[in-house]
Protein backbone atom coordinates (compact mmCIF):
# COMPACT_ATOMS: atom_id res chain seq x y z
CA UNK A 1 0.00 0.00 0.00
CA UNK A 2 1.03 3.66 -0.63
CA UNK A 3 0.01 5.74 2.33
CA UNK A 4 0.06 9.61 2.32
CA UNK A 5 -0.65 11.53 5.79
CA UNK A 6 -2.30 14.70 6.14
CA UNK A 7 -1.28 16.16 9.85
CA UNK A 8 -3.38 18.18 11.98
CA UNK A 9 -6.25 18.02 10.13
CA UNK A 10 -8.79 19.50 13.43
CA UNK A 11 -11.33 16.69 12.24
CA UNK A 12 -13.71 15.05 14.24
CA UNK A 13 -14.95 11.44 13.65
CA UNK A 14 -18.56 13.14 13.50
CA UNK A 15 -16.66 15.87 10.85
CA UNK A 16 -15.07 12.55 9.19
CA UNK A 17 -18.47 10.89 8.60
CA UNK A 18 -19.63 13.99 7.17
CA UNK A 19 -16.93 14.90 4.76
CA UNK A 20 -17.41 10.93 4.15
CA UNK A 21 -21.64 11.53 3.32
CA UNK A 22 -21.08 14.15 0.80
CA UNK A 23 -18.37 12.24 -0.88
CA UNK A 24 -20.81 9.51 -1.30
CA UNK A 25 -24.20 11.21 -1.87
CA UNK A 26 -22.51 14.73 -3.87
CA UNK A 27 -19.42 13.35 -5.27
CA UNK A 28 -20.20 15.53 -8.66
CA UNK A 29 -19.89 18.81 -6.18
CA UNK A 30 -15.93 18.10 -7.22
CA UNK A 31 -15.96 15.18 -9.77
CA UNK A 32 -16.78 17.46 -12.70
CA UNK A 33 -17.82 15.12 -15.07
CA UNK A 34 -20.61 13.81 -13.18
CA UNK A 35 -23.77 14.82 -13.06
CA UNK A 36 -24.66 12.63 -9.85
CA UNK A 37 -24.84 9.34 -8.33
CA UNK A 38 -27.30 6.95 -7.27
CA UNK A 39 -27.24 4.49 -4.25
CA UNK A 40 -28.51 1.04 -5.90
CA UNK A 41 -28.04 -0.58 -2.51
CA UNK A 42 -27.07 0.00 1.06
CA UNK A 43 -26.21 -2.74 3.31
CA UNK A 44 -25.27 -2.80 7.21
CA UNK A 45 -23.67 -5.83 8.03
CA UNK A 46 -20.99 -7.72 10.75
CA UNK A 47 -17.55 -8.54 8.62
CA UNK A 48 -17.93 -12.23 8.37
CA UNK A 49 -13.89 -12.72 8.14
CA UNK A 50 -10.43 -10.95 7.35
CA UNK A 51 -10.53 -11.59 3.79
CA UNK A 52 -14.15 -10.42 2.95
CA UNK A 53 -13.05 -7.80 0.39
CA UNK A 54 -10.74 -9.52 -1.52
CA UNK A 55 -13.10 -11.14 -4.17
CA UNK A 56 -14.27 -7.02 -4.52
CA UNK A 57 -11.02 -7.27 -7.09
CA UNK A 58 -12.73 -9.65 -9.42
CA UNK A 59 -16.13 -7.77 -9.89
CA UNK A 60 -15.23 -6.21 -12.91
CA UNK A 61 -18.31 -8.49 -15.25
CA UNK A 62 -20.82 -6.81 -14.41
CA UNK A 63 -23.83 -5.75 -17.00
CA UNK A 64 -24.68 -2.08 -17.44
CA UNK A 65 -27.60 -1.23 -15.23
CA UNK A 66 -28.81 -4.38 -13.70
CA UNK A 67 -28.90 -3.25 -10.18
CA UNK A 68 -30.56 -7.01 -9.04
CA UNK A 69 -27.56 -8.57 -10.78
CA UNK A 70 -25.49 -5.97 -9.17
CA UNK A 71 -26.86 -6.27 -5.77
CA UNK A 72 -26.79 -10.29 -5.54
CA UNK A 73 -23.13 -10.59 -6.51
CA UNK A 74 -21.87 -8.69 -4.19
CA UNK A 75 -23.52 -10.44 -1.36
CA UNK A 76 -22.80 -13.94 -3.25
CA UNK A 77 -18.58 -12.17 -3.11
CA UNK A 78 -18.44 -10.80 0.25
CA UNK A 79 -20.02 -13.62 1.75
CA UNK A 80 -22.28 -11.49 3.28
CA UNK A 81 -25.83 -13.74 2.27
CA UNK A 82 -26.05 -14.89 5.95
CA UNK A 83 -24.92 -11.91 7.87
CA UNK A 84 -26.79 -9.13 6.45
CA UNK A 85 -27.77 -7.59 10.13
CA UNK A 86 -28.39 -4.16 11.08
CA UNK A 87 -25.32 -3.24 12.81
CA UNK A 88 -23.14 -0.07 13.23
CA UNK A 89 -19.62 -1.88 12.07
CA UNK A 90 -19.88 -2.07 8.15
CA UNK A 91 -21.96 0.24 6.09
CA UNK A 92 -21.92 -0.79 2.07
CA UNK A 93 -23.33 1.19 -0.61
CA UNK A 94 -23.33 0.24 -4.18
CA UNK A 95 -22.83 3.31 -6.21
CA UNK A 96 -24.19 4.37 -9.64
CA UNK A 97 -21.97 7.15 -10.60
CA UNK A 98 -24.02 9.16 -13.98
CA UNK A 99 -21.95 11.21 -16.27
CA UNK A 100 -22.37 14.50 -17.22
CA UNK A 101 -22.39 13.90 -21.05
CA UNK A 102 -25.22 10.89 -21.31
CA UNK A 103 -23.36 9.49 -24.45
CA UNK A 104 -20.73 8.15 -22.06
CA UNK A 105 -20.97 4.92 -19.93
CA UNK A 106 -22.16 4.99 -16.37
CA UNK A 107 -19.66 4.02 -13.75
CA UNK A 108 -20.31 1.65 -10.60
CA UNK A 109 -18.09 2.16 -7.30
CA UNK A 110 -18.45 0.33 -4.12
CA UNK A 111 -18.12 1.99 -1.03
CA UNK A 112 -17.27 0.34 2.59
CA UNK A 113 -17.55 2.37 5.68
CA UNK A 114 -16.09 0.60 9.03
CA UNK A 115 -17.10 2.70 11.33
CA UNK A 116 -14.78 1.14 14.02
CA UNK A 117 -11.67 1.92 12.27
CA UNK A 118 -12.97 5.32 10.84
CA UNK A 119 -11.97 3.83 7.55
CA UNK A 120 -14.01 4.16 3.95
CA UNK A 121 -12.78 2.46 1.11
CA UNK A 122 -13.16 2.87 -2.37
CA UNK A 123 -14.01 0.53 -5.19
CA UNK A 124 -14.21 1.05 -8.46
CA UNK A 125 -16.56 -2.29 -10.02
CA UNK A 126 -17.11 -0.71 -13.21
CA UNK A 127 -17.27 -3.78 -15.94
CA UNK A 128 -14.09 -3.16 -18.08
CA UNK A 129 -14.39 -1.56 -21.92
CA UNK A 130 -11.20 0.36 -22.86
CA UNK A 131 -13.28 0.82 -26.07
CA UNK A 132 -15.60 3.53 -24.22
CA UNK A 133 -12.83 4.59 -21.88
CA UNK A 134 -14.74 5.29 -18.81
CA UNK A 135 -13.34 6.96 -16.18
CA UNK A 136 -15.55 8.92 -14.04
CA UNK A 137 -13.80 7.58 -11.04
CA UNK A 138 -10.33 6.47 -10.31
CA UNK A 139 -9.66 3.46 -11.48
CA UNK A 140 -7.81 2.14 -8.46
CA UNK A 141 -8.80 0.61 -4.68
CA UNK A 142 -8.14 3.95 -2.34
CA UNK A 143 -9.31 4.46 1.05
CA UNK A 144 -9.99 7.64 4.01
CA UNK A 145 -8.72 6.65 7.21
CA UNK A 146 -8.91 9.09 10.58
CA UNK A 147 -5.54 8.37 12.75
CA UNK A 148 -5.14 10.44 15.52
CA UNK A 149 -6.13 13.71 14.18
CA UNK A 150 -4.42 12.95 10.59
CA UNK A 151 -6.14 11.86 7.58
CA UNK A 152 -4.59 8.57 5.81
CA UNK A 153 -5.08 8.50 2.22
CA UNK A 154 -4.02 4.39 1.15
CA UNK A 155 -3.78 3.21 -1.97
CA UNK A 156 -1.73 1.05 -4.06
CA UNK A 157 1.94 1.35 -4.91
CA UNK A 158 2.33 4.27 -7.44
CA UNK A 159 4.61 2.72 -8.99
CA UNK A 160 1.99 0.58 -10.72
CA UNK A 161 -0.63 3.25 -12.17
CA UNK A 162 -1.27 4.01 -15.52
CA UNK A 163 -0.79 7.14 -17.21
CA UNK A 164 -4.65 7.59 -16.22
CA UNK A 165 -3.88 6.40 -12.89
CA UNK A 166 -1.44 8.72 -12.08
CA UNK A 167 -3.68 11.28 -12.87
CA UNK A 168 -6.41 10.21 -10.90
CA UNK A 169 -4.10 9.98 -7.77
CA UNK A 170 -2.70 13.48 -8.61
CA UNK A 171 -6.85 14.87 -8.29
CA UNK A 172 -7.18 13.29 -5.23
CA UNK A 173 -4.38 14.73 -3.15
CA UNK A 174 -4.66 18.23 -4.68
CA UNK A 175 -8.77 18.57 -5.28
CA UNK A 176 -10.50 15.83 -2.99
CA UNK A 177 -8.67 16.26 -0.17
CA UNK A 178 -8.53 19.54 0.30
CA UNK A 179 -12.06 19.74 -0.58
CA UNK A 180 -12.82 17.04 2.28
CA UNK A 181 -10.96 18.77 5.04
CA UNK A 182 -12.73 22.00 4.44
CA UNK A 183 -15.94 20.32 4.73
CA UNK A 184 -15.10 18.57 7.93
CA UNK A 185 -13.30 22.04 9.32
CA UNK A 186 -16.12 24.36 8.34
CA UNK A 187 -19.59 21.99 8.80
CA UNK A 188 -21.05 21.68 5.62
CA UNK A 189 -23.86 19.41 7.08
CA UNK A 190 -25.00 23.03 9.45
CA UNK A 191 -24.80 24.96 5.82
CA UNK A 192 -27.42 22.42 3.96
CA UNK A 193 -30.21 22.97 6.55
CA UNK A 194 -32.07 24.33 4.27
CA UNK A 195 -31.26 22.68 0.91
CA UNK A 196 -29.89 19.40 1.87
CA UNK A 197 -30.31 17.91 -1.64
CA UNK A 198 -31.53 19.17 -5.44
CA UNK A 199 -34.54 18.13 -7.25
CA UNK A 200 -36.09 16.91 -4.07
CA UNK A 201 -39.70 17.77 -5.61
CA UNK A 202 -39.39 15.37 -8.81
CA UNK A 203 -37.69 11.97 -9.21
CA UNK A 204 -34.27 13.11 -10.01
CA UNK A 205 -33.73 9.80 -12.24
CA UNK A 206 -36.63 10.61 -14.68
CA UNK A 207 -35.10 13.89 -14.57
CA UNK A 208 -31.68 12.93 -15.86
CA UNK A 209 -33.27 11.06 -18.23
CA UNK A 210 -35.63 13.50 -19.33
CA UNK A 211 -33.11 16.77 -19.08
CA UNK A 212 -30.86 14.59 -21.88
CA UNK A 213 -33.93 13.78 -24.40
CA UNK A 214 -34.34 17.17 -24.31
CA UNK A 215 -30.87 18.53 -24.41
CA UNK A 216 -30.14 16.04 -27.51
CA UNK A 217 -33.77 17.34 -29.24
CA UNK A 218 -33.24 20.90 -28.78
CA UNK A 219 -29.74 22.13 -27.34
CA UNK A 220 -27.30 21.44 -30.31
CA UNK A 221 -30.26 22.89 -32.99
CA UNK A 222 -30.41 26.26 -30.56
CA UNK A 223 -26.62 26.78 -29.88
CA UNK A 224 -26.14 27.02 -33.69
CA UNK A 225 -28.84 28.87 -34.39
CA UNK A 226 -28.28 31.88 -31.53
CA UNK A 227 -28.99 35.15 -32.28
CA UNK A 228 -29.14 36.97 -28.91
CA UNK A 229 -25.85 38.32 -27.58
CA UNK A 230 -25.79 36.15 -24.69
CA UNK A 231 -23.46 33.28 -24.05
CA UNK A 232 -25.43 29.88 -25.38
CA UNK A 233 -23.64 27.63 -23.92
CA UNK A 234 -25.20 28.50 -20.54
CA UNK A 235 -28.28 30.21 -21.16
CA UNK A 236 -29.89 27.74 -24.06
CA UNK A 237 -29.08 24.10 -21.51
CA UNK A 238 -30.16 26.46 -18.04
CA UNK A 239 -33.63 27.21 -19.77
CA UNK A 240 -33.49 23.11 -21.06
CA UNK A 241 -33.27 22.21 -17.76
CA UNK A 242 -36.24 24.71 -16.21
CA UNK A 243 -38.21 22.95 -18.86
CA UNK A 244 -37.31 19.65 -17.48
CA UNK A 245 -38.14 20.39 -14.26
CA UNK A 246 -41.26 21.85 -15.00
CA UNK A 247 -42.20 19.13 -17.51
CA UNK A 248 -41.62 16.29 -14.48
CA UNK A 249 -43.69 18.76 -11.84
CA UNK A 250 -46.41 18.78 -14.43
CA UNK A 251 -46.17 14.52 -15.67
CA UNK A 252 -47.29 14.00 -11.68
CA UNK A 253 -50.78 15.70 -12.37
CA UNK A 254 -50.68 13.94 -15.78
CA UNK A 255 -54.07 11.56 -15.32
CA UNK A 256 -56.10 14.49 -14.08
CA UNK A 257 -54.57 17.05 -16.71
CA UNK A 258 -52.47 16.05 -19.43
CA UNK A 259 -52.09 19.60 -21.08
CA UNK A 260 -50.95 22.62 -18.99
CA UNK A 261 -52.02 26.05 -20.03
CA UNK A 262 -49.14 28.26 -18.41
CA UNK A 263 -48.46 32.32 -18.73
CA UNK A 264 -44.66 33.03 -18.91
CA UNK A 265 -43.83 36.39 -17.51
CA UNK A 266 -40.59 37.97 -18.46
CA UNK A 267 -40.48 35.44 -20.85
CA UNK A 268 -36.50 36.89 -22.39
CA UNK A 269 -35.63 35.29 -25.26
CA UNK A 270 -38.83 32.91 -25.54
CA UNK A 271 -37.05 29.33 -25.54
CA UNK A 272 -38.53 28.23 -22.76
CA UNK A 273 -41.90 28.77 -24.15
CA UNK A 274 -40.73 27.00 -26.96
CA UNK A 275 -40.10 24.05 -25.26
CA UNK A 276 -42.69 24.00 -23.26
CA UNK A 277 -45.21 24.40 -26.42
CA UNK A 278 -43.10 21.92 -28.17
CA UNK A 279 -43.51 18.95 -25.65
CA UNK A 280 -47.28 19.46 -25.76
CA UNK A 281 -48.46 21.72 -23.93
CA UNK A 282 -50.50 25.35 -24.67
CA UNK A 283 -48.92 29.04 -23.10
CA UNK A 284 -48.04 32.48 -24.08
CA UNK A 285 -44.42 34.50 -23.33
CA UNK A 286 -44.81 38.32 -22.41
CA UNK A 287 -42.23 40.53 -22.08
CA UNK A 288 -41.49 44.07 -21.72
CA UNK A 289 -39.20 43.97 -24.74
CA UNK A 290 -39.45 41.98 -27.90
CA UNK A 291 -35.89 39.05 -28.32
CA UNK A 292 -34.47 39.33 -32.02
CA UNK A 293 -34.60 35.36 -31.29
CA UNK A 294 -38.28 35.40 -31.61
CA UNK A 295 -38.45 35.59 -35.31
CA UNK A 296 -36.53 32.13 -35.34
CA UNK A 297 -39.55 30.30 -33.27
CA UNK A 298 -41.91 28.99 -35.39
CA UNK A 299 -45.87 30.86 -35.67
CA UNK A 300 -47.16 27.98 -33.60
CA UNK A 301 -45.09 29.67 -30.51
CA UNK A 302 -47.41 32.59 -29.17
CA UNK A 303 -44.83 35.46 -28.03
CA UNK A 304 -46.40 38.91 -26.84
CA UNK A 305 -44.59 42.07 -26.45
CA UNK A 306 -46.12 44.08 -23.34
CA UNK A 307 -45.70 45.85 -20.07
CA UNK A 308 -47.30 43.94 -17.42
CA UNK A 309 -48.40 46.29 -14.82
CA UNK A 310 -50.12 43.74 -11.55
CA UNK A 311 -53.42 45.09 -11.88
CA UNK A 312 -56.57 43.20 -12.40
CA UNK A 313 -56.46 43.67 -16.03
CA UNK A 314 -53.54 41.59 -15.90
CA UNK A 315 -55.24 38.15 -14.65
CA UNK A 316 -55.26 34.93 -16.10
CA UNK A 317 -57.74 32.96 -14.93
CA UNK A 318 -57.31 30.04 -17.98
CA UNK A 319 -53.71 29.52 -16.51
CA UNK A 320 -52.89 26.14 -14.79
CA UNK A 321 -49.25 27.68 -14.41
CA UNK A 322 -47.79 31.16 -13.79
CA UNK A 323 -43.95 31.01 -14.59
CA UNK A 324 -41.32 33.58 -13.50
CA UNK A 325 -38.12 33.08 -14.33
CA UNK A 326 -35.58 35.30 -13.32
CA UNK A 327 -38.62 38.14 -13.62
CA UNK A 328 -37.00 41.09 -11.77
CA UNK A 329 -40.08 43.61 -10.81
CA UNK A 330 -42.67 41.36 -11.24
CA UNK A 331 -40.68 38.63 -8.81
CA UNK A 332 -42.97 38.71 -5.82
CA UNK A 333 -46.13 39.83 -7.65
CA UNK A 334 -46.21 36.37 -9.06
CA UNK A 335 -47.73 34.55 -6.49
CA UNK A 336 -49.85 37.59 -6.48
CA UNK A 337 -50.65 37.26 -9.64
CA UNK A 338 -51.03 33.27 -9.14
CA UNK A 339 -53.56 33.48 -6.55
CA UNK A 340 -55.63 36.51 -7.95
CA UNK A 341 -56.16 34.58 -11.41
CA UNK A 342 -58.04 31.92 -9.63
CA UNK A 343 -58.10 29.06 -7.25
CA UNK A 344 -56.77 26.73 -9.74
CA UNK A 345 -53.89 28.65 -10.55
CA UNK A 346 -50.35 28.05 -9.29
CA UNK A 347 -47.09 29.06 -9.88
CA UNK A 348 -43.13 28.48 -10.45
CA UNK A 349 -40.78 31.43 -9.28
CA UNK A 350 -37.36 31.62 -9.66
CA UNK A 351 -35.96 34.30 -8.32
CA UNK A 352 -32.93 36.60 -9.11
CA UNK A 353 -32.81 40.41 -8.60
CA UNK A 354 -35.05 41.78 -5.43
CA UNK A 355 -37.61 43.81 -6.39
CA UNK A 356 -40.42 45.39 -4.05
CA UNK A 357 -44.09 45.56 -4.67
CA UNK A 358 -43.38 49.21 -6.39
CA UNK A 359 -39.91 47.87 -8.51
CA UNK A 360 -38.07 49.42 -6.50
CA UNK A 361 -34.80 47.54 -5.44
CA UNK A 362 -35.25 45.48 -2.30
CA UNK A 363 -33.12 46.62 0.66
CA UNK A 364 -31.24 44.10 3.24
CA UNK A 365 -32.32 43.68 6.56
CA UNK A 366 -30.94 40.57 8.54
CA UNK A 367 -27.03 41.17 8.34
CA UNK A 368 -27.06 37.84 9.18
CA UNK A 369 -28.17 36.37 5.96
CA UNK A 370 -26.85 36.79 2.46
CA UNK A 371 -29.36 39.39 0.74
CA UNK A 372 -30.40 36.59 -2.09
CA UNK A 373 -31.34 34.53 0.85
CA UNK A 374 -33.15 36.74 2.96
CA UNK A 375 -35.19 37.76 0.02
CA UNK A 376 -35.53 33.89 -0.89
CA UNK A 377 -37.67 34.18 2.83
CA UNK A 378 -39.37 37.29 1.63
CA UNK A 379 -40.96 36.20 -0.84
CA UNK A 380 -41.74 32.39 0.25
CA UNK A 381 -43.76 34.63 3.27
CA UNK A 382 -45.61 36.41 0.20
CA UNK A 383 -46.62 33.29 -1.12
CA UNK A 384 -47.68 31.54 1.95
CA UNK A 385 -49.61 34.91 2.80
CA UNK A 386 -51.52 34.24 -0.77
CA UNK A 387 -52.61 30.74 0.39
CA UNK A 388 -50.34 28.67 -1.09
CA UNK A 389 -48.47 25.57 0.44
CA UNK A 390 -45.03 26.95 -0.96
CA UNK A 391 -41.96 24.12 -1.60
CA UNK A 392 -38.60 25.20 -1.92
CA UNK A 393 -36.17 23.30 -4.20
CA UNK A 394 -32.70 23.85 -5.74
CA UNK A 395 -32.31 23.11 -9.41
CA UNK A 396 -29.36 21.65 -11.34
CA UNK A 397 -28.90 24.63 -14.12
CA UNK A 398 -25.24 26.61 -14.80
CA UNK A 399 -26.52 29.76 -12.22
CA UNK A 400 -25.76 30.79 -8.52
CA UNK A 401 -29.40 31.67 -8.52
CA UNK A 402 -30.86 28.36 -8.56
CA UNK A 403 -33.64 28.10 -5.68
CA UNK A 404 -37.07 28.46 -7.06
CA UNK A 405 -40.16 28.16 -4.99
CA UNK A 406 -43.65 26.37 -6.35
CA UNK A 407 -47.08 26.71 -5.18
CA UNK A 408 -49.17 23.96 -6.54
CA UNK A 409 -51.66 23.67 -3.71
CA UNK A 410 -53.74 25.48 -1.45
CA UNK A 411 -53.76 26.24 2.06
CA UNK A 412 -57.56 26.61 2.49
CA UNK A 413 -60.65 25.69 0.71
CA UNK A 414 -62.09 27.10 -2.22
CA UNK A 415 -65.48 28.86 -0.84
CA UNK A 416 -62.77 31.32 1.41
CA UNK A 417 -61.05 32.37 -2.13
CA UNK A 418 -62.86 35.52 -1.92
CA UNK A 419 -61.73 36.76 1.48
CA UNK A 420 -58.23 35.41 0.83
CA UNK A 421 -58.05 37.64 -2.20
CA UNK A 422 -59.31 40.52 -0.04
CA UNK A 423 -56.51 39.35 2.66
CA UNK A 424 -53.33 39.51 -0.08
CA UNK A 425 -54.83 43.55 -0.48
CA UNK A 426 -54.36 44.16 3.10
CA UNK A 427 -50.62 41.97 2.82
CA UNK A 428 -49.59 44.61 0.01
CA UNK A 429 -51.10 47.77 1.39
CA UNK A 430 -48.98 47.01 4.89
CA UNK A 431 -45.95 48.18 3.16
CA UNK A 432 -47.25 50.36 0.22
CA UNK A 433 -49.51 52.69 -0.89
CA UNK A 434 -52.71 50.73 -2.99
CA UNK A 435 -54.05 52.24 -5.95
CA UNK A 436 -57.65 53.61 -6.32
CA UNK A 437 -58.08 52.05 -9.54
CA UNK A 438 -57.30 48.28 -9.49
CA UNK A 439 -57.93 47.96 -13.12
CA UNK A 440 -55.04 50.13 -13.96
CA UNK A 441 -52.06 49.33 -11.39
CA UNK A 442 -52.43 47.44 -7.40
CA UNK A 443 -49.83 50.07 -5.69
CA UNK A 444 -48.95 53.50 -6.55
CA UNK A 445 -46.35 54.46 -8.76
CA UNK A 446 -45.48 50.97 -9.91
CA UNK A 447 -41.80 50.98 -11.84
CA UNK A 448 -41.67 48.59 -14.82
CA UNK A 449 -38.93 48.36 -16.62
CA UNK A 450 -37.97 50.23 -19.50
CA UNK A 451 -39.67 49.64 -23.19
CA UNK A 452 -36.00 50.21 -24.72
CA UNK A 453 -33.33 48.44 -22.85
CA UNK A 454 -30.81 51.09 -21.58
CA UNK A 455 -26.96 50.55 -23.32
CA UNK A 456 -25.55 50.72 -19.85
CA UNK A 457 -21.55 50.16 -19.88
CA UNK A 458 -19.96 53.66 -19.68
CA UNK A 459 -20.12 54.07 -23.50
CA UNK A 460 -23.32 56.79 -23.15
CA UNK A 461 -21.05 58.85 -20.54
CA UNK A 462 -20.50 62.38 -22.12
CA UNK A 463 -17.32 62.40 -24.82
CA UNK A 464 -15.84 65.62 -22.93
CA UNK A 465 -16.28 63.92 -19.66
CA UNK A 466 -14.70 60.45 -21.08
CA UNK A 467 -11.24 62.83 -21.96
CA UNK A 468 -11.19 64.85 -18.55
CA UNK A 469 -11.48 61.07 -16.85
CA UNK A 470 -8.79 59.34 -19.63
CA UNK A 471 -6.32 62.48 -18.98
CA UNK A 472 -6.48 62.31 -15.39
CA UNK A 473 -5.86 58.71 -15.03
CA UNK A 474 -2.97 59.08 -18.18
CA UNK A 475 -1.10 62.15 -16.03
CA UNK A 476 -1.16 60.01 -13.05
CA UNK A 477 0.53 56.83 -14.36
CA UNK A 478 3.39 59.52 -15.62
CA UNK A 479 3.81 61.42 -12.69
CA UNK A 480 7.36 60.85 -11.31
CA UNK A 481 8.35 59.11 -14.38
CA UNK A 482 11.35 59.81 -16.44
CA UNK A 483 10.16 61.69 -19.35
CA UNK A 484 13.50 63.68 -20.80
CA UNK A 485 15.61 61.00 -21.85
CA UNK A 486 12.93 57.92 -23.08
CA UNK A 487 9.75 57.22 -23.91
CA UNK A 488 7.38 55.15 -21.04
CA UNK A 489 4.45 54.04 -20.13
CA UNK A 490 4.22 54.72 -16.93
CA UNK A 491 4.02 52.97 -13.85
CA UNK A 492 1.54 50.57 -12.36
CA UNK A 493 -1.22 51.04 -10.07
CA UNK A 494 -4.42 49.54 -8.44
CA UNK A 495 -7.36 51.57 -9.37
CA UNK A 496 -8.86 52.19 -5.81
CA UNK A 497 -5.89 54.56 -6.22
CA UNK A 498 -7.08 55.93 -8.81
CA UNK A 499 -11.00 56.75 -7.65
CA UNK A 500 -9.81 59.72 -5.10
CA UNK A 501 -8.55 61.91 -8.30
CA UNK A 502 -11.93 62.32 -10.06
CA UNK A 503 -14.68 64.63 -9.15
CA UNK A 504 -17.62 63.86 -7.70
CA UNK A 505 -19.67 64.27 -11.10
CA UNK A 506 -17.56 61.90 -12.82
CA UNK A 507 -18.30 59.20 -10.12
CA UNK A 508 -21.68 60.11 -10.47
CA UNK A 509 -22.07 59.94 -14.28
CA UNK A 510 -20.07 56.69 -14.43
CA UNK A 511 -22.31 55.17 -11.59
CA UNK A 512 -25.59 56.09 -13.37
CA UNK A 513 -24.46 54.28 -16.58
CA UNK A 514 -24.07 50.66 -14.16
CA UNK A 515 -19.84 50.82 -14.44
CA UNK A 516 -17.26 52.13 -12.62
CA UNK A 517 -13.83 53.16 -13.47
CA UNK A 518 -12.28 49.83 -14.91
CA UNK A 519 -15.44 49.73 -17.16
CA UNK A 520 -14.50 53.57 -18.97
CA UNK A 521 -10.86 52.18 -18.77
CA UNK A 522 -11.31 48.81 -20.41
CA UNK A 523 -13.43 50.83 -22.85
CA UNK A 524 -10.36 52.37 -23.91
CA UNK A 525 -8.09 49.49 -24.01
CA UNK A 526 -6.03 51.16 -26.87
CA UNK A 527 -4.79 53.35 -24.38
CA UNK A 528 -5.41 51.28 -20.82
CA UNK A 529 -4.37 47.56 -19.59
CA UNK A 530 -6.31 46.72 -17.05
CA UNK A 531 -5.90 43.03 -15.31
CA UNK A 532 -6.83 41.78 -11.74
CA UNK A 533 -7.56 45.50 -10.75
CA UNK A 534 -4.20 47.20 -12.02
CA UNK A 535 -3.84 49.83 -14.97
CA UNK A 536 -1.36 50.51 -16.89
CA UNK A 537 -0.93 52.12 -20.31
CA UNK A 538 -0.08 50.15 -22.89
CA UNK A 539 3.11 50.69 -25.73
CA UNK A 540 1.06 51.60 -28.91
CA UNK A 541 0.58 48.55 -31.62
CA UNK A 542 2.14 48.45 -34.86
CA UNK A 543 -0.04 48.07 -38.28
CA UNK A 544 1.89 44.63 -38.61
CA UNK A 545 1.18 43.21 -34.82
CA UNK A 546 -2.32 44.01 -35.71
CA UNK A 547 -2.73 42.27 -39.21
CA UNK A 548 -0.74 39.12 -37.20
CA UNK A 549 -3.61 39.07 -34.43
CA UNK A 550 -6.12 38.81 -36.15
CA UNK A 551 -4.88 36.77 -39.51
CA UNK A 552 -8.16 34.99 -39.27
CA UNK A 553 -10.60 38.03 -40.50
CA UNK A 554 -7.71 40.72 -41.59
CA UNK A 555 -10.43 41.79 -44.51
CA UNK A 556 -12.31 43.40 -41.96
CA UNK A 557 -9.44 45.15 -40.39
CA UNK A 558 -9.08 48.56 -40.69
CA UNK A 559 -6.12 50.70 -39.52
CA UNK A 560 -4.90 54.62 -39.30
CA UNK A 561 -8.75 55.39 -39.13
CA UNK A 562 -8.79 56.74 -36.00
CA UNK A 563 -6.65 59.22 -34.44
CA UNK A 564 -3.38 58.25 -32.44
CA UNK A 565 -4.23 59.21 -28.63
CA UNK A 566 -0.43 58.65 -27.94
CA UNK A 567 0.35 61.26 -30.52
CA UNK A 568 -1.80 63.76 -29.64
CA UNK A 569 -1.83 63.12 -25.83
CA UNK A 570 1.10 61.63 -24.33
CA UNK A 571 4.08 64.03 -23.22
CA UNK A 572 6.66 62.48 -25.59
CA UNK A 573 4.14 61.31 -28.61
CA UNK A 574 3.70 58.16 -30.08
CA UNK A 575 6.92 56.43 -30.24
CA UNK A 576 6.05 54.70 -33.55
CA UNK A 577 6.49 56.45 -36.72
CA UNK A 578 3.52 57.54 -38.87
CA UNK A 579 3.90 54.63 -41.09
CA UNK A 580 4.39 51.84 -38.68
CA UNK A 581 1.25 53.21 -35.77
CA UNK A 582 -2.02 51.35 -36.35
CA UNK A 583 -3.59 54.30 -35.35
CA UNK A 584 -3.46 58.04 -37.76
CA UNK A 585 -0.88 61.02 -36.92
CA UNK A 586 -2.16 63.56 -39.15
Amino acid sequence: MNNMEFNNTSLTTHSFWQSINILITKFNVINKRLWGSKILHHYFCEPPNSAWIAPLKSINKLSEGSEKFLGRIICTDLELTHSLTQSDNIEIFLLELLPKKFSEVKAFQLVCLDKKNLTATFYNITPDNKEKNCNLCPNFTYSLSLENDNLMLKTSPEEQYSDSSAKSLKWLVDTVIPQFLKWGRNGAEQKQTLFKESLQLISADNYYIKYNELKQKYGQEMVKNWSEGTDPSKYVYEDIAIATYLLMLWDSDKATCPKKTFVDLGCGNGLLVYILTKEGHNGVGIDVRKRKIWDMYPRDINLVEKTIIPSNNNTFPDADWLIGNHSDELTPWIPVIAAKSSYKCNFFLLPCCAFNFDGTKYQRKDSSKSQYMEYIDYVKTICENCGFKTCIDRLKIPSTKRICLVGQKKLYPKEKYPEVCINIQNLIQKDFSLSHDNNTSWVLNFQPRNHVERVRNCTQIDHTVTEKIVDCVAKYLLEGCDLETKWTIGKEVKIYELITLLTEDNLKAMKAECGGLQTLLKNNHHIFKVDNGKVQMRYPRTIKEVYENNKSNQSKIKVQIKPCWFFRNHPKGCPLTNTTCSYMHT
